[in-house]
Protein backbone atom coordinates (compact mmCIF):
# COMPACT_ATOMS: atom_id res chain seq x y z
CA UNK A 1 0.00 0.00 0.00
CA UNK A 2 1.41 3.60 -0.90
CA UNK A 3 -0.76 4.84 2.39
CA UNK A 4 -0.43 2.66 6.13
CA UNK A 5 -3.61 2.91 8.41
CA UNK A 6 -2.47 1.84 11.61
CA UNK A 7 -5.35 2.07 14.34
CA UNK A 8 -2.73 1.99 17.34
CA UNK A 9 -5.84 5.29 18.50
CA UNK A 10 -8.52 3.67 17.14
CA UNK A 11 -10.12 4.38 21.10
CA UNK A 12 -9.58 7.87 20.37
CA UNK A 13 -10.61 7.97 17.03
CA UNK A 14 -13.93 6.21 18.13
CA UNK A 15 -14.75 9.09 20.41
CA UNK A 16 -14.18 11.61 18.03
CA UNK A 17 -11.82 13.41 20.69
CA UNK A 18 -8.40 15.83 19.15
CA UNK A 19 -5.42 14.43 19.65
CA UNK A 20 -2.59 16.32 20.38
CA UNK A 21 1.09 16.14 19.08
CA UNK A 22 3.44 14.83 21.55
CA UNK A 23 6.84 16.32 21.94
CA UNK A 24 8.65 16.74 19.10
CA UNK A 25 11.82 14.40 18.79
CA UNK A 26 15.43 15.47 18.62
CA UNK A 27 17.22 15.04 15.57
CA UNK A 28 18.65 11.60 15.09
CA UNK A 29 22.83 11.19 15.30
CA UNK A 30 23.01 7.25 14.76
CA UNK A 31 21.24 5.32 12.50
CA UNK A 32 19.96 2.05 11.97
CA UNK A 33 22.37 -0.70 10.81
CA UNK A 34 22.35 -1.78 7.44
CA UNK A 35 21.66 -5.77 6.69
CA UNK A 36 24.02 -7.10 4.36
CA UNK A 37 22.55 -7.46 0.97
CA UNK A 38 22.04 -11.06 -0.48
CA UNK A 39 23.95 -12.19 -3.98
CA UNK A 40 22.08 -10.72 -6.77
CA UNK A 41 20.19 -13.15 -8.84
CA UNK A 42 17.91 -12.40 -12.10
CA UNK A 43 14.66 -11.22 -11.29
CA UNK A 44 11.70 -14.23 -10.97
CA UNK A 45 8.36 -13.16 -12.18
CA UNK A 46 5.27 -14.96 -10.55
CA UNK A 47 2.57 -17.06 -12.76
CA UNK A 48 -0.24 -19.56 -12.17
CA UNK A 49 -0.90 -22.40 -14.44
CA UNK A 50 -3.17 -24.89 -14.11
CA UNK A 51 -3.77 -23.80 -10.72
CA UNK A 52 -0.22 -23.60 -9.58
CA UNK A 53 2.64 -20.83 -9.43
CA UNK A 54 6.02 -21.15 -10.26
CA UNK A 55 8.25 -18.24 -11.97
CA UNK A 56 9.49 -17.48 -15.09
CA UNK A 57 12.59 -15.48 -16.10
CA UNK A 58 12.11 -12.23 -18.26
CA UNK A 59 12.84 -13.74 -21.23
CA UNK A 60 9.38 -16.35 -20.42
CA UNK A 61 11.82 -18.83 -19.27
CA UNK A 62 10.42 -21.29 -16.49
CA UNK A 63 12.67 -21.57 -13.91
CA UNK A 64 10.54 -22.96 -11.11
CA UNK A 65 8.19 -24.78 -12.28
CA UNK A 66 4.63 -24.03 -11.01
CA UNK A 67 3.98 -26.71 -8.20
CA UNK A 68 3.29 -24.07 -5.46
CA UNK A 69 -0.59 -24.02 -3.90
CA UNK A 70 0.76 -20.00 -3.25
CA UNK A 71 3.38 -17.77 -3.87
CA UNK A 72 4.86 -14.22 -3.51
CA UNK A 73 7.16 -12.16 -5.19
CA UNK A 74 10.82 -12.68 -4.65
CA UNK A 75 12.26 -9.91 -2.14
CA UNK A 76 16.08 -9.90 -1.56
CA UNK A 77 16.27 -13.24 -2.92
CA UNK A 78 13.89 -15.00 -0.67
CA UNK A 79 9.60 -15.94 -1.96
CA UNK A 80 7.14 -16.87 0.48
CA UNK A 81 5.13 -19.99 -0.87
CA UNK A 82 3.01 -22.75 0.45
CA UNK A 83 4.43 -25.72 -0.67
CA UNK A 84 2.02 -28.51 0.06
CA UNK A 85 1.13 -27.90 3.89
CA UNK A 86 4.63 -26.11 4.43
CA UNK A 87 4.33 -22.41 4.40
CA UNK A 88 8.26 -20.89 3.86
CA UNK A 89 10.42 -19.22 1.99
CA UNK A 90 12.11 -20.63 -1.43
CA UNK A 91 15.37 -19.70 -2.72
CA UNK A 92 15.79 -18.74 -6.78
CA UNK A 93 16.20 -22.23 -7.58
CA UNK A 94 13.02 -22.96 -5.66
CA UNK A 95 14.67 -24.96 -2.88
CA UNK A 96 12.81 -24.50 0.73
CA UNK A 97 15.44 -22.89 2.81
CA UNK A 98 13.64 -21.21 5.53
CA UNK A 99 10.12 -22.19 7.07
CA UNK A 100 9.67 -19.45 10.29
CA UNK A 101 8.10 -21.67 13.62
CA UNK A 102 5.30 -19.19 13.24
CA UNK A 103 2.45 -19.21 11.33
CA UNK A 104 1.52 -16.38 8.56
CA UNK A 105 -1.03 -14.04 9.71
CA UNK A 106 -2.73 -14.93 6.00
CA UNK A 107 -2.32 -15.83 3.18
CA UNK A 108 1.65 -16.02 3.40
CA UNK A 109 4.59 -14.99 5.55
CA UNK A 110 5.48 -11.33 5.00
CA UNK A 111 8.21 -10.49 2.50
CA UNK A 112 11.92 -10.04 3.56
CA UNK A 113 12.57 -6.19 3.44
CA UNK A 114 16.02 -4.76 5.16
CA UNK A 115 16.85 -8.58 6.25
CA UNK A 116 14.15 -8.41 8.12
CA UNK A 117 10.21 -9.84 7.92
CA UNK A 118 7.63 -9.14 9.89
CA UNK A 119 5.75 -11.96 11.91
CA UNK A 120 2.83 -12.40 13.81
CA UNK A 121 3.33 -14.28 17.49
CA UNK A 122 0.22 -14.37 19.90
CA UNK A 123 -1.63 -11.19 18.94
CA UNK A 124 1.55 -9.37 18.99
CA UNK A 125 4.13 -8.31 15.83
CA UNK A 126 7.70 -8.61 15.62
CA UNK A 127 10.37 -9.67 12.98
CA UNK A 128 12.66 -12.42 11.97
CA UNK A 129 15.93 -12.18 10.29
CA UNK A 130 17.28 -14.39 7.09
CA UNK A 131 17.96 -17.30 9.72
CA UNK A 132 14.40 -17.66 11.22
CA UNK A 133 15.47 -15.85 14.47
CA UNK A 134 13.39 -13.25 16.36
CA UNK A 135 15.42 -9.98 15.93
CA UNK A 136 12.96 -7.72 17.04
CA UNK A 137 10.66 -9.31 20.23
CA UNK A 138 6.61 -9.33 19.34
CA UNK A 139 6.01 -7.06 21.47
CA UNK A 140 4.23 -4.50 18.89
CA UNK A 141 0.46 -4.19 18.26
CA UNK A 142 1.53 -3.96 14.94
CA UNK A 143 4.90 -3.63 12.07
CA UNK A 144 4.49 -2.66 8.74
CA UNK A 145 7.13 -3.78 6.49
CA UNK A 146 10.65 -1.85 6.33
CA UNK A 147 11.68 0.64 4.11
CA UNK A 148 14.82 2.14 3.85
CA UNK A 149 15.93 0.35 7.53
CA UNK A 150 12.87 1.42 9.33
CA UNK A 151 9.29 0.26 9.57
CA UNK A 152 6.40 1.88 11.29
CA UNK A 153 5.14 0.43 14.81
CA UNK A 154 2.35 0.86 16.86
CA UNK A 155 2.50 -0.44 20.40
CA UNK A 156 0.59 0.92 23.71
CA UNK A 157 2.79 4.23 23.93
CA UNK A 158 1.56 4.95 20.13
CA UNK A 159 3.28 4.72 16.52
CA UNK A 160 7.04 5.82 15.76
CA UNK A 161 9.43 4.07 13.14
CA UNK A 162 12.08 1.23 14.54
CA UNK A 163 15.11 0.35 13.28
CA UNK A 164 16.12 -3.74 12.47
CA UNK A 165 16.70 -3.82 16.44
CA UNK A 166 13.24 -3.19 16.86
CA UNK A 167 14.20 0.19 18.64
CA UNK A 168 12.31 3.45 18.39
CA UNK A 169 13.98 5.99 16.26
CA UNK A 170 11.34 8.37 15.21
CA UNK A 171 7.98 9.55 16.72
CA UNK A 172 5.72 9.67 17.93
CA UNK A 173 3.47 9.33 14.58
CA UNK A 174 -0.20 9.22 16.83
CA UNK A 175 -2.78 6.53 14.64
CA UNK A 176 -0.39 5.95 12.15
CA UNK A 177 1.90 7.24 8.69
CA UNK A 178 3.46 6.32 5.39
CA UNK A 179 6.81 4.26 4.93
CA UNK A 180 9.81 6.20 4.71
CA UNK A 181 11.07 7.55 1.69
CA UNK A 182 14.19 9.17 1.45
CA UNK A 183 14.40 9.76 4.91
CA UNK A 184 10.93 11.32 5.05
CA UNK A 185 7.82 9.93 6.32
CA UNK A 186 4.39 11.36 7.17
CA UNK A 187 2.46 10.96 11.11
CA UNK A 188 -0.67 11.11 11.20
CA UNK A 189 -2.84 12.50 14.24
CA UNK A 190 -6.39 12.32 14.83
CA UNK A 191 -8.99 14.94 15.07
CA UNK A 192 -11.87 13.23 15.19
CA UNK A 193 -15.04 11.79 12.61
CA UNK A 194 -12.22 10.08 10.78
CA UNK A 195 -10.34 12.92 9.37
CA UNK A 196 -6.46 13.30 10.42
CA UNK A 197 -3.55 15.78 10.81
CA UNK A 198 -0.45 14.62 8.82
CA UNK A 199 2.60 15.74 9.79
CA UNK A 200 6.15 15.54 8.22
CA UNK A 201 9.18 13.58 10.05
CA UNK A 202 12.84 13.62 8.69
CA UNK A 203 15.71 11.20 9.84
CA UNK A 204 18.06 13.74 10.79
CA UNK A 205 14.99 16.51 12.12
CA UNK A 206 12.69 14.84 14.03
CA UNK A 207 9.19 16.32 13.03
CA UNK A 208 8.71 19.21 11.41
CA UNK A 209 6.33 22.17 12.40
CA UNK A 210 4.27 21.89 9.06
CA UNK A 211 1.11 20.84 9.32
CA UNK A 212 -1.58 18.76 6.42
CA UNK A 213 -5.17 17.51 5.78
CA UNK A 214 -3.16 14.77 4.05
CA UNK A 215 -0.01 13.80 2.05
CA UNK A 216 1.19 11.25 -0.66
CA UNK A 217 5.18 10.07 -0.44
CA UNK A 218 8.25 12.05 -0.19
CA UNK A 219 10.14 11.16 -3.43
CA UNK A 220 12.80 12.72 -5.24
CA UNK A 221 12.64 15.67 -2.69
CA UNK A 222 8.82 16.44 -3.05
CA UNK A 223 6.28 15.06 -1.09
CA UNK A 224 2.36 15.87 -2.39
CA UNK A 225 0.27 17.32 0.09
CA UNK A 226 -3.48 18.36 0.70
CA UNK A 227 -4.50 21.94 3.01
CA UNK A 228 -7.75 23.26 2.39
CA UNK A 229 -8.74 20.29 -0.25
CA UNK A 230 -6.11 21.30 -2.41
CA UNK A 231 -2.97 20.08 -3.16
CA UNK A 232 0.23 20.94 -3.99
CA UNK A 233 4.02 20.17 -2.58
CA UNK A 234 6.27 20.71 -0.07
CA UNK A 235 9.59 19.75 -0.23
CA UNK A 236 12.02 17.80 2.57
CA UNK A 237 12.18 20.40 4.28
CA UNK A 238 8.14 21.23 4.89
CA UNK A 239 8.65 24.25 2.93
CA UNK A 240 6.49 24.99 0.11
CA UNK A 241 7.61 23.64 -3.27
CA UNK A 242 4.32 23.59 -5.46
CA UNK A 243 1.89 26.19 -4.55
CA UNK A 244 -1.69 24.70 -3.72
CA UNK A 245 -3.80 24.36 -6.72
CA UNK A 246 -4.42 20.69 -7.98
CA UNK A 247 -7.43 18.42 -7.22
CA UNK A 248 -5.26 15.16 -7.00
CA UNK A 249 -1.48 15.01 -6.72
CA UNK A 250 0.67 12.13 -6.81
CA UNK A 251 4.03 11.28 -6.36
CA UNK A 252 7.01 12.29 -8.18
CA UNK A 253 8.74 9.73 -10.21
CA UNK A 254 11.95 10.12 -12.89
CA UNK A 255 10.80 13.86 -12.82
CA UNK A 256 7.24 13.83 -13.13
CA UNK A 257 4.26 13.02 -11.18
CA UNK A 258 0.34 12.65 -11.71
CA UNK A 259 -2.15 15.38 -11.23
CA UNK A 260 -5.50 16.59 -11.78
CA UNK A 261 -7.49 20.06 -11.70
CA UNK A 262 -10.72 19.35 -12.85
CA UNK A 263 -11.34 15.72 -10.60
CA UNK A 264 -12.19 13.79 -14.34
CA UNK A 265 -9.18 14.02 -16.54
CA UNK A 266 -5.20 13.85 -15.25
CA UNK A 267 -1.70 14.07 -16.25
CA UNK A 268 1.25 14.41 -15.40
CA UNK A 269 3.44 17.80 -13.99
CA UNK A 270 6.93 18.56 -13.67
CA UNK A 271 8.50 20.08 -10.54
CA UNK A 272 7.45 23.56 -12.12
CA UNK A 273 3.72 22.62 -11.91
CA UNK A 274 3.02 22.58 -15.22
CA UNK A 275 1.37 20.24 -17.45
CA UNK A 276 4.59 18.73 -18.93
CA UNK A 277 1.80 15.67 -20.36
CA UNK A 278 -1.66 17.26 -20.62
CA UNK A 279 -4.89 15.77 -18.77
CA UNK A 280 -6.10 13.47 -21.04
CA UNK A 281 -6.24 10.59 -19.02
CA UNK A 282 -8.64 8.94 -16.54
CA UNK A 283 -6.25 7.42 -14.38
CA UNK A 284 -2.73 7.89 -14.06
CA UNK A 285 0.32 6.26 -12.13
CA UNK A 286 3.50 7.30 -11.56
CA UNK A 287 6.17 6.10 -14.19
CA UNK A 288 8.29 3.34 -13.48
CA UNK A 289 11.22 2.71 -15.70
CA UNK A 290 10.09 5.07 -18.49
CA UNK A 291 6.48 3.90 -18.69
CA UNK A 292 3.43 5.00 -16.76
CA UNK A 293 0.42 2.90 -16.62
CA UNK A 294 -3.06 5.04 -17.57
CA UNK A 295 -6.86 4.34 -17.65
CA UNK A 296 -7.43 5.29 -21.78
CA UNK A 297 -11.19 5.01 -21.35
CA UNK A 298 -13.80 7.99 -20.95
CA UNK A 299 -15.51 8.66 -18.16
CA UNK A 300 -18.29 6.24 -18.61
CA UNK A 301 -16.19 3.80 -20.63
CA UNK A 302 -15.11 0.48 -18.64
CA UNK A 303 -11.52 0.15 -17.94
CA UNK A 304 -8.63 0.66 -20.80
CA UNK A 305 -5.50 0.21 -20.02
CA UNK A 306 -2.38 1.39 -21.47
CA UNK A 307 1.27 2.88 -20.90
CA UNK A 308 2.52 6.24 -22.08
CA UNK A 309 6.42 7.26 -22.55
CA UNK A 310 7.37 10.53 -21.00
CA UNK A 311 6.22 12.19 -24.21
CA UNK A 312 2.74 11.27 -23.44
CA UNK A 313 2.66 8.79 -25.98
CA UNK A 314 0.36 5.19 -25.72
CA UNK A 315 3.01 3.10 -26.38
CA UNK A 316 1.49 0.05 -25.06
CA UNK A 317 -2.52 -0.23 -25.23
CA UNK A 318 -4.02 -3.31 -23.32
CA UNK A 319 -7.53 -3.73 -25.70
CA UNK A 320 -5.17 -3.57 -29.09
CA UNK A 321 -2.93 -6.44 -27.63
CA UNK A 322 -3.10 -10.55 -28.80
CA UNK A 323 -4.79 -11.44 -26.44
CA UNK A 324 -6.33 -8.37 -25.02
CA UNK A 325 -5.57 -7.67 -21.44
CA UNK A 326 -7.79 -5.17 -19.22
CA UNK A 327 -5.71 -4.78 -16.21
CA UNK A 328 -2.03 -4.38 -15.45
CA UNK A 329 0.60 -3.35 -12.73
CA UNK A 330 3.78 -1.13 -12.93
CA UNK A 331 7.17 -2.17 -14.90
CA UNK A 332 9.81 -3.68 -12.64
CA UNK A 333 12.47 -5.23 -13.87
CA UNK A 334 11.79 -4.82 -17.57
CA UNK A 335 8.25 -6.44 -16.84
CA UNK A 336 4.75 -5.81 -16.72
CA UNK A 337 2.09 -8.08 -15.06
CA UNK A 338 -1.14 -7.90 -17.25
CA UNK A 339 -4.60 -9.65 -16.40
CA UNK A 340 -7.06 -10.64 -18.72
CA UNK A 341 -10.47 -10.89 -17.36
CA UNK A 342 -9.91 -9.26 -13.82
CA UNK A 343 -7.58 -7.51 -11.83
CA UNK A 344 -4.08 -8.66 -11.37
CA UNK A 345 -3.46 -9.13 -7.92
CA UNK A 346 -6.53 -10.99 -7.63
CA UNK A 347 -5.68 -13.78 -9.88
CA UNK A 348 -4.78 -17.21 -7.64
CA UNK A 349 -6.20 -20.79 -7.25
CA UNK A 350 -8.50 -19.31 -5.27
CA UNK A 351 -10.34 -17.91 -7.69
CA UNK A 352 -10.59 -20.57 -10.55
CA UNK A 353 -12.51 -18.19 -12.71
CA UNK A 354 -10.54 -15.19 -11.88
CA UNK A 355 -8.47 -13.40 -14.24
CA UNK A 356 -5.26 -14.79 -16.20
CA UNK A 357 -1.93 -13.24 -15.16
CA UNK A 358 0.65 -12.85 -18.03
CA UNK A 359 3.08 -10.27 -18.75
CA UNK A 360 4.79 -8.30 -21.29
CA UNK A 361 7.78 -6.14 -22.31
CA UNK A 362 8.18 -2.49 -22.68
CA UNK A 363 7.35 -2.75 -25.94
CA UNK A 364 3.96 -4.58 -25.40
CA UNK A 365 4.99 -8.51 -26.38
CA UNK A 366 3.54 -11.27 -24.12
CA UNK A 367 7.25 -12.64 -22.81
CA UNK A 368 4.01 -14.98 -20.79
CA UNK A 369 0.69 -14.95 -22.19
CA UNK A 370 -2.16 -15.02 -19.80
CA UNK A 371 -2.86 -17.92 -18.00
CA UNK A 372 -4.71 -19.40 -14.63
Amino acid sequence: MSMLLVVAAAAVLAAGAPVTPGPRPTAMTTAAPASPAPAAAPARFRILKDGRWGYIDASGKVLIAPRFARAADFSEGLAAVLDGKTFGYVDPAGAMVLVPPYPPERFLHRPFLGGRAVVTVGQRDGAIDRDGRLAIPARFDSIEDFSEGYALACDEEGCGWIDPAGRRRLGPAGMGGTPMRGGVATGWMAMGMGRKRAFLFRLDAGGLPEEYEETGNHAEGLVPVRLDRLWGYADSQGRAAIPLQFAWAGDFSEGLAPARKDRVKCGYIDRTGGFAIGERFRECRPFAEGLARVDLGGESDAPRVGFIDRTGKVVIAGPEADPPFDTALDFVNGLAAVGQGGAVATAGPEAPTGPRLGYVDRTGRYVWKPTR
